[in-house]
């Protein structure tokens, strides 16, 4: 079972504390400082709005996440993903917490 899909995969709150204190580090750890693949692909899209879910709701410090803290800034500075977020925040969109 790959990485991403333990992160989305995982239900209740026992499971939630084992994706922080677990399979965020996983991911983490496979992420290194680049990208998802080892290039830009859909993957880093999926995995930049399952950490943005756990950025937001349980404030992580960034040095919990180095790696994934890292990698949500560099899709943080992708202008397509500010235009999304543009676009998403005049609808009244909002990832659920």
């Amino acid at each position: 079972m790959d990485v991403v899909h333990r992160l989305h995969a995982a239900p209740g709150e026992k499971a939630r504390a084992r994706l922080r204190q677990q399979v965020y580090g996983i991911a983490d750890r496979r992420l290194g400082s680049g990208w998802a693949l080892g290039r830009y692909s859909i993957a880093d899209i999926h995995l930049f709005r399952l950490y943005w879910r756990l950025a937001n709701s349980l404030k992580p410090s960034p040095e919990t996440f180095p790696n994934l803290t890292a990698h949500y800034a560099r899709m943080m500075a992708r202008p397509a993903v500010q235009k999304a977020i543009e676009v998403e925040s005049a609808v009244g969109y909002e990832l659920p917490a």
